[in-house]
């Protein structure tokens, strides 16, 4: 899967969620305990979760017409940054490229949060519990994190959330072949959507989902910008430094782990948390 891309095209998810139940299957994933309309307009459940790796989030960003209002449905995700801000962050160094995607290996996981608080898009969260899946996989461990891995645990060709999207809102495939898809794709809706956009072209790095979007990503919560450019790399390395001398005295536990990076932090120039 080198090099390759997701594309989301907005103006064509109906939001049916089959995504979020694709990838639930495909990966063994439990259900979440959520409450009808407990996120924004029929977003449900609230946000990405250690458990949810895809989501749909509904919101609506025109209701001059209220008989007609103007719907946005979004597919959400790990947006795999090329220059991930988890990676530079991960004090155990758990997080890494994997022929393009940003992967988080279990085995080194300390669940400290560090990727959690980096994350501009809130993707990775911690799990509060073990899942073990039909075929006996342990999917979801407790104080490890957890995200979206482009079905590379699981391997297969065609991610699930692509394979299984109903209306071709999610494409899979190389990303400058992506790109160019999105290009083509703006100017067909332009008419219709005069605001409308490609985002993950340059943020971050660039990103491996490149969106289609009705708006500005403003409209969408999504950082631009100086708010979308990688933290500062010795700001991290300090902190990952204090880490490495504090973690001789952990006797390789992981919760001690954990405080030893909650004391890093705060020993780190500025007393506060890297974000």
């Amino acid at each position: 899967m080198a090099d390759k891309a997701f594309l989301v095209d907005i103006t064509k998810c109906q939001g049916c969620r089959a995504c979020q139940v694709a990838c639930k299957q495909w990966n063994g994933l439990p259900g979440e305990k959520t409450e009808f309309f407990e996120g924004t307009e029929y977003t449900n459940p609230v946000a990405l979760s250690a458990i949810t790796w895809n989501h749909v989030v509904f919101s609506e960003l025109d209701r001059s017409d209220p008989i007609h209002p103007v719907w946005s449905i979004m597919h959400t995700k790990c947006n795999h940054c090329n220059e991930a801000n988890c990676i530079r962050v991960c004090p155990e160094n758990a997080i890494s490229k994997v022929d393009g995607w940003t992967i988080i290996d279990q085995d080194k996981c300390i669940g400290c949060g560090a990727c959690v608080n980096a994350c501009p898009y809130h993707v990775p969260q911690v799990s509060n519990i073990t899942h073990v899946n039909d075929v006996g996989q342990k999917i979801v461990q407790k104080d490890k994190s957890h995200k979206c891995n482009a079905c590379t645990l699981n391997e297969r060709d065609v991610p699930a959330c692509v394979n299984t999207c109903p209306s071709h809102a999610l494409q899979f495939g190389h990303r400058l072949a992506m790109i160019e898809k999105a290009k083509e794709r703006l100017k067909e809706i332009k008419g219709t959507y005069p605001n409308a956009c490609i985002y993950g072209l340059e943020e971050f790095g660039g990103l491996h989902v490149i969106t289609i979007l009705k708006d500005k990503p403003e409209k969408y919560g999504l950082p631009t910008g100086k708010d979308a450019v990688a933290i500062d790399i010795a700001r991290a390395e300090e902190v990952k430094s204090i880490y490495a001398f504090l973690s001789i005295f952990t006797l390789g536990l992981p919760s001690l782990k954990r405080k030893a990076f909650s004391i890093a932090q705060s020993l780190s120039s500025g007393n506060r948390k890297i974000s």
